[in-house]
């Protein structure tokens, strides 16, 4: 299921949106069950600012827990939206129409323009080769492309995103490589650091949870990545080469400097708890 929710405090687009639906998404992608965009389902909802601008009460609201995919579009009416979950949910921005003329055919535009970029990203992220990429732990690889990555995939409507982020992927590409020092051809990705991070099928460890001193966010990174949702069971094994200690200060999933006390690898989630 795919939920994309319209953020704003403008009551003609509240009204719109609870009165019209998933009427309001453009015909040819919600033909046959919606499979243009390749889900089963489109939930079209609202939240309104009037009633709260607080980060921790629309994730609340959300349900996110129950979506493939989280698309998000958002006036200016909370300002902290995209800073705080665009890594995570898919977020763009609108000008909200402050009266009910055109309405609809302003919803529809919008819609139109996200639903075709979001679909053109889940086309990336669900290619295996591509989703190690995407879901690298933000904080801790160290490389100017994740900056750049997080730029793209916000608000994509108003870039040249495909071309952007296929230029992206081929230059995160060139940083897959074996260790050195090791007899496996294992690839690895290689940061600045050289910290090797490789995703891996193991899910012997699981990102903690509790609250706190954790939070709702935490949960959040660790299952959705620009709108997307992965197998947040699964973490990256995060190592140097030659055997390189591992022992050094990392910050986790809310910001925390913590320590890695051992020589060994890490094992690191998408959200950067380890």
């Amino acid at each position: 299921m795919l939920v994309v929710v319209f953020v704003t405090a403008e009551s003609a687009v509240l009204e719109a949106v609870a009165s019209k639906k998933t009427s309001l998404v453009p015909a040819d992608l919600r033909a046959n069950g919606f499979s243009a965009l390749g889900v089963h389902n489109l939930v079209l909802t609202a939240f309104d600012t009037n009633k709260s601008k607080s980060i921790n009460d629309f994730v609340d609201w959300l349900r996110w827990e129950d979506a493939s995919g989280v698309i998000v579009i958002s006036d200016e009416s909370m300002p902290s939206l995209a800073e705080n979950l665009g890594d995570h949910f898919s977020v763009h921005l609108f000008e909200a129409p402050s009266n009910s003329k055109n309405v609809d055919n302003v919803i529809t535009s919008v819609l139109a323009k996200c639903l075709r970029a979001f679909r053109f990203f889940a086309k990336r992220f669900t290619d295996k080769k591509y989703q190690q990429i995407f879901r690298l732990p933000l904080r801790n690889f160290d490389a100017p492309e994740i900056v750049e990555m997080r730029k793209i995939c916000r608000d994509m409507t108003q870039r040249n995103y495909g071309r952007e982020i296929d230029a992206l992927l081929k230059d995160m590409r060139k940083r897959q490589k074996p260790k050195k020092a090791s007899a496996y051809p294992e690839v690895y990705l290689v940061d600045d650091k050289d910290k090797h991070f490789k995703l891996g099928p193991e899910r012997h460890a699981q990102a903690e949870t509790s609250m706190p001193p954790h939070n709702a966010i935490c949960v959040v990174s660790n299952n959705m990545r620009f709108g997307h949702r992965f197998d947040g069971s699964t973490h990256y094994n995060v190592s140097r080469d030659k055997n390189v200690s591992m022992k050094g200060i990392y910050e986790d999933c809310h910001g925390i400097l913590r320590e890695h006390g051992k020589n060994s690898h890490l094992n690191m989630f998408t959200s950067d708890f380890f």
